[in-house]
């Protein structure tokens, strides 16, 4: 996966939060409020862009030796990233630059760390994160609309980055 993609699917991940700083005019109302508007719809849009680029991807068969959901790592990250931020409205330049700084930094580090696969409207729209063991001890995350993923299974996927699958829908 490349950088813009991770970038275009922390965009998406974070357009919940980007509508609601325009909504409360956060950063002030006026042009900042458009932005994050702005913002808002680009996120799900270019996430859009970028699983239709990686349905371009050839599958590969992923061998399953076991499964655990990981559901909860979305709404963790809900917890300890957007929650917080939703509750401030920055009215001084100084407090807006904080605010506009931490919310970089954690794109800095959404990216760097390859999170792009938590992500809230990913969970929206049905997907599901499972932590997957494979035959050689291999251990992956996998992207999925299934609601159970049962041990000792083999299905196609595409690898989005060394460590992440994204299983199409049946």
């Amino acid at each position: 996966m490349t950088f813009l993609a991770q970038l275009a699917l922390f965009l998406s991940s974070y357009a919940p939060l980007f509508a609601v700083f325009a909504l409360l005019d956060s950063f002030g109302s006026g042009w900042p409020t458009r932005a994050f508007i702005g913002l808002a719809i680009l996120g799900p849009v270019l996430a859009v862009v970028v699983f239709l680029a990686a349905n371009r991807l050839a599958p590969q068969t992923l061998s399953v030796r076991s499964a655990q959901a990981r559901d909860g790592d979305a709404l963790a990250y809900i917890a300890t990233y957007l929650v917080p931020f939703a509750a401030i409205t920055a009215t001084t330049p100084r407090e807006r630059a904080a605010l506009g700084l931490f919310l970089l930094l954690i794109a800095v580090l959404y990216v760097r760390s390859e999170l792009f696969y938590v992500n809230p409207l990913l969970a929206l729209v049905g997907f599901r994160l499972f932590q997957v063991v494979t035959p050689g001890g291999a251990s992956v995350v996998l992207l999925s609309r299934r609601r159970f993923l049962p041990p000792d299974v083999t299905l196609n996927a595409r690898r989005l980055s060394d460590y992440v699958y994204w299983e199409e829908h049946e």
